[in-house]
This record gives C-alpha cells, sequence and structure tokens, in this order.
C-alpha cells in the first residue's frame, strides 16, 4: 500500500486517470544524488517514473561537480509542495541581534557540515558583505546544533528554515529564546516583518548575484519532477494531479503532521527558477567554488 508521508508522490495516483498503482522507492546514497542520477539517465522517460531530488544538488554542474551527471533544466518539472525562507539566528541571551553585529565580531556558528548549506550560508557571508562568522561543522544535525546553542557552546545557526521553525522549535518562537537575523532567501515571508532580507545587505551587481545563485533554489523547497523528454500527455496529467494533490485533505494532513509548509509553485515555475539560475555569469559561479574551497 501507499505509506503515510507528506511527500506528493504518497497521493499523487488518485488523481491520475485510472488510479495507477504507486510503488516508493528509496534510493540512498550521496544525500539523494545517486537518485537524482538514475532519474537523469536510467529511469524509463515514458511518465511512469518520477522523484523528489534535493533542490541544492541541482545546480552541482554549474559549480563541475563530476558526479552530477545531469543538467537541472532538462528534467521534467512538475512542481514543488512550497517556498522556504532559511534564516540566520542567534540565541537569545548572547550580544548578537542582527547581522550588523557579527560584521563587528566574531560570532559562532554550528554547521552539519562542510557541504551543507549551514556551512555554506555564512561562507558566503563572510566573503561579501564582511560577517565574521566562526563555522563549527560536524554537527550531526540542527538538533545538536540547538543543544549546542541553548548550552552557551554556540552562538547561532544560519540555514534552520521559517518552517521548521514553526513546527519543530515553537518554544524557542513563544519564548522568545532566539534571535531572528535575517532571513537568507531572495523571497521573503510576509511572517516575519520586521526580519530584513539578506538581499537588503547586498551593495553591488556581484553580491547581489551571489545571493540570487546561494538562495534561490529556496523558491522550489521540495521539487518533483521527471526524467527529461516525458510525453507531453502525460506530463500535462501529471501536473493536474500534482496540483490537485496540493489541495487534498489527505495529503494536507499528512503534511501537517510532519511539520511540511504547504505553498505550491507549479512545474513551469521550478524550470523557470533553474533556468536563471544556470544564467549565473561564470565570474559569480566561479567566485562560489572559491568560497566553497573547491
Amino acid at each position: 500500500g501507499v505509506q503515510t508521508c507528506a511527500l506528493p508522490i504518497c497521493h499523487i495516483a488518485r488523481f491520475i486517470p485510472g488510479e495507477p498503482t504507486v510503488v516508493i522507492q528509496n534510493m540512498p546514497g550521496a544525500a539523494s544524488l545517486t537518485m537524482t542520477n538514475n532519474l537523469y539517465n536510467v529511469a524509463p522517460r515514458d511518465g511512469l517514473t518520477i522523484g523528489a531530488p534535493a533542490r541544492g544538488l541541482l545546480i552541482e554542474p554549474l559549480f563541475g561537480n563530476d558526479n552530477a551527471r545531469y543538467d537541472g533544466r532538462k528534467f521534467t518539472w512538475i512542481g514543488s509542495i512550497n517556498r522556504e525562507v532559511a534564516t540566520c539566528l542567534s540565541w537569545g541571551t548572547t550580544a548578537f541581534k542582527r547581522i550588523e553585529d557579527a560584521q563587528r565580531a566574531e560570532m559562532n556558528l554550528g554547521a552539519t557540515g562542510t557541504v551543507s548549506p549551514s556551512h555554506l550560508f555564512p561562507q558566503i557571508m563572510n566573503a561579501t558583505i564582511g560577517t565574521k562568522f566562526k563555522i563549527f561543522p560536524g554537527y550531526p544535525d540542527s538538533g545538536a546544533v540547538g543543544i549546542a546553542m541553548e548550552r552557551g557552546e554556540l552562538d547561532g545557526y544560519c540555514s534552520f528554515s521559517w518552517g521548521s521553525l514553526k513546527s519543530a522549535r515553537k518554544d524557542w518562537l513563544d519564548g522568545k529564546r532566539i534571535n531572528l537575523m535575517a532571513q537568507l532567501s531572495i523571497a521573503t515571508t510576509p511572517e516575519l516583518p520586521d526580519v530584513p532580507s539578506i538581499m537588503t545587505y547586498a551593495k553591488d551587481d556581484a553580491t547581489r548575484q551571489t545571493f540570487e545563485l546561494i538562495f534561490a533554489d529556496q523558491e522550489m523547497a521540495r521539487p518533483v519532477g521527471g526524467p527529461p523528454d516525458m510525453p507531453a500527455d502525460r506530463l500535462a496529467a501529471l501536473r493536474a494531479a500534482f496540483m490537485a494533490t496540493m489541495k487534498d485533505k489527505a495529503f494536507l494532513a499528512d503534511a501537517e503532521k510532519t511539520g511540511v509548509d504547504v505553498d505550491p509553485i507549479d512545474g513551469p515555475a521550478v524550470a523557470a527558477i533553474l533556468e536563471r539560475l544556470y544564467r549565473t555569469p561564470p565570474a559569480i559561479v566561479e567566485a562560489v567554488k572559491k568560497v566553497r574551497g573547491e
């Protein structure tokens, strides 16, 4: 049977003509890179195989990652469950309330690994707007970073999404235990009118383009797509079924249980975001590669 989960793949069949059977196949490896390569290069292009790649992997070919054997623009995009807004936050008892505070003094941040957004985001800010984040990678997950902040071992964390804060860290918000220093995204959420966008700190075109490359993929936070060149009629059916799923009570109930906000965009919107990212000037890509240590 269909497993209970917030992914639309688990619900979408009810909205496809004929209600086909859905077989869920987990394909672990390299943070979904194995699955993404398989979807692009191996999966049949008949409209019967779809997947949910990690959004951050879709621009890896821009950075010359030889293990990313695909072009993110050429997948057949069906839609994205939501848009996300990452935040840069500090523990409430620290002296760091705004980004300007981190430009004046060294701020200790936790990160979940050297290739994670929690490591890359502050690296990029250090390189472009002069923040003085000192990054400590190696925490197993954001929960471990949270414990370290509560113990006073760290000052903050720069990649916790607003949706995750609302669902997993509601006590932090209700108790005003953290400071939200910035929204690390291109499009901000109206739920945080007093928290500035990181884009307001970009004082030149190069910095704005760098921030676009790093933060814009949150507009397609949980993309769903298929291999290139899927048949047009089946793509149309899948896109219609996806958007119908986004309004389905059973799907919305599962999404709520797992703390996933549902704010969908359609397939053409996902494709447009990737087209924009792949047009990033080569000089900007090279600068980001250096920040990443490549």
